[in-house]
């Protein structure tokens, strides 16, 4: 499996355009196991799935808009409180 890294993300970001509906990855990152799927136009505007689990048992599944977006609330540690800054605002400051 692979780690969530900046390799990773480059080399993804860079076949994004070639990625079909339904096509996934499995990466890891800070003890989650994650899946990364494109999802059907139903869902639309929300375009990629992550979903997965962590070492401690807990779970996630959340759709993103891009697949820049879900990268970058995965590296921000899944933080969806406003009153915790982000450590990232986009994936230029990590790349």
């Amino acid at each position: 499996m692979a780690t969530l890294d900046k390799e990773y993300i480059k080399q993804t970001l860079k076949e994004e355009k070639f990625w079909k509906v339904g096509e996934v990855d499995s990466f890891s990152f800070n003890g989650w196991e994650l899946t990364l799927r494109k999802e059907k136009e139903v869902n639309s505007p929300f375009n990629y799935l992550v979903s997965g689990y962590n070492e401690n048992g807990a779970s996630i599944d959340r759709r993103y808009k891009t697949m820049e977006d879900a990268f970058l609330h995965i590296l921000n540690r899944f933080n969806e409180n406003a009153n915790i800054k982000n450590r990232y605002d986009n994936l230029k400051d990590i790349l």
